[in-house]
C-alpha cells in the first residue's frame, strides 16, 4: 500500500480537526473557489461563498443529531501528475443520543486536490459514496 506524502496526511489532519470546528474561514479555506461535489444524488459545481453559507447550519444540525466526533480512519493517496492527487479517506462519525447507545458510522470519500503552483493543497473535488442522512435514518438517529 503507498502510504500518503506528509503533506497530504497534514492537510487530512487539518480537515479533520476543521471539520470539528466552528471555524467557517478554516473549512473553506481547504476548497477551491469553485469545486465539484457528487453524492449519490448527483454532481455539481459549489461556490466556495455558498459552501460557507451552509456550514453553521451543517455543524448545527449534526451537533443536534448528537455527533461527538469525527475521525479520519483511513487516507490512500494517489498521485495523479505532478500537480494533482487522488485521496481516498474513510471517515467514523460517532454519535450520542441518550439513552440509545453511541453509534459509529463510516463513510467513504474521495477527494481531489490541487497543490497548485505554490504548492498549497485545495479540494478540487469531492464525492461522497453514501448518503450520509439515508444512513442516519436507517439507523433512527434521524428522523425519517
Amino acid at each position: 500500500m503507498h502510504q500518503p506524502r506528509e503533506a497530504i496526511q497534514g492537510f487530512f489532519r487539518t480537515f479533520e480537526t476543521n471539520a470539528s470546528s466552528d471555524n467557517v474561514d478554516a473549512q473553506v479555506a481547504q476548497f477551491a473557489d469553485v469545486f465539484m461535489a457528487a453524492s449519490p444524488h448527483g454532481t455539481q459545481a459549489v461556490r466556495a461563498e455558498d459552501f460557507a453559507l451552509a456550514l453553521p447550519r451543517k455543524k448545527q444540525i449534526f451537533d443536534q443529531l448528537g455527533c461527538r466526533s469525527t475521525q479520519l480512519i483511513s487516507l490512500r493517496e494517489q498521485r495523479l501528475d505532478g500537480r494533482y492527487v487522488l485521496a481516498t479517506t474513510q471517515w467514523l462519525l460517532t454519535f450520542e443520543q441518550p439513552p440509545k447507545p453511541v453509534q459509529d458510522v463510516i463513510v467513504d470519500s474521495v477527494y481531489i486536490l490541487d497543490s497548485g503552483e505554490d504548492g498549497a493543497a485545495k479540494i478540487v473535488f469531492y464525492l461522497a459514496h453514501q448518503d450520509l442522512m439515508e444512513i442516519l435514518r436507517q439507523r433512527g438517529l434521524l428522523a425519517a
